[in-house]
């Protein structure tokens, strides 16, 4: 075993808590919206025996869609472990896995994108889901701007993100108001922004979340909090 692979194995076991402990386990309803679909559906931070797991799972009387990302943290740094995707109907093709094999230093994809990259294990690429965990990362630590690399869901290419904080805006969500900072995400080969709106007093939880694309606008939302801690 060479000594990137006991690294890996050296994170899991001292990565037993949350390095920023204002990022608590939650549940919480949230809106999902794009010019195909609308639907609402639970998103879950989980506290596992070693990492964690965010989730979303939405459905309605016709579709159903699943997103789980498993991943641990170390000096708050994400390090993931593996993402699912699961969409109802199956005509759609949309289900995809994404194993992380330190062991092997590979990143492989099955499903509707089968495809497999090399894996550095000293700066693993993360998913769409456990991205949103560094993102609260870095602002609990007081960065405005920055940097995260993404793998391309279709492809397994490693690509830069970039995100600066571009203002402040009061968030309603129910009775509730919050004071949110606005994050903007650019990518630039796709002609691509998000705008992420987050609440320092929730460890900057995202409230909402704008994807805007050449061929559509998604929006997720927050609906209400179950639980949170």
């Amino acid at each position: 075993m060479n000594i990137l692979k006991y690294k890996f194995i050296f994170l899991i076991i001292i990565s037993l808590d949350m390095s920023a402990t204002e990022i608590k386990d939650y549940v919480a309803r949230y809106s999902f919206e794009s010019p195909e679909i609308s639907l609402n559906g639970i998103r879950k931070l989980t506290s596992l025996d070693q990492g964690y797991e965010l989730s979303f799972e939405a459905k309605n009387w016709v579709a159903k869609m699943q997103f789980n990302s498993n991943f641990i943290v170390s000096d708050d740094q994400v390090i993931p472990k593996g993402y699912k995707v699961k969409i109802k109907p199956k005509f759609v093709n949309r289900d995809q896995i994404i194993d992380y094999n330190y062991n092997k230093q590979l990143i492989t994809s099955l499903g509707r994108n089968a495809w497999g990259v090399e894996l550095d294990p000293m700066a693993s690429p993360l998913d769409p889901m456990n991205a949103q965990i560094q993102i609260r990362l870095n602002l609990l630590k007081g960065i405005k701007e920055f940097s995260i690399q993404l793998v391309e869901m279709r492809n397994g290419e490693i690509e830069d993100n970039f995100y600066k904080v571009i203002g402040t805006e009061i968030c309603v969500v129910g009775d509730s108001e919050y004071e949110c900072i606005i994050l903007k995400r650019f990518r630039e080969k796709e002609g691509r922004e998000t705008i992420y709106y987050l609440a320092p007093k929730l460890g900057y939880m995202f409230l909402k979340i704008i994807d805007i694309s050449q061929e559509r606008e998604q929006k997720l939302e927050l609906i209400e909090i179950l639980s949170l801690g």
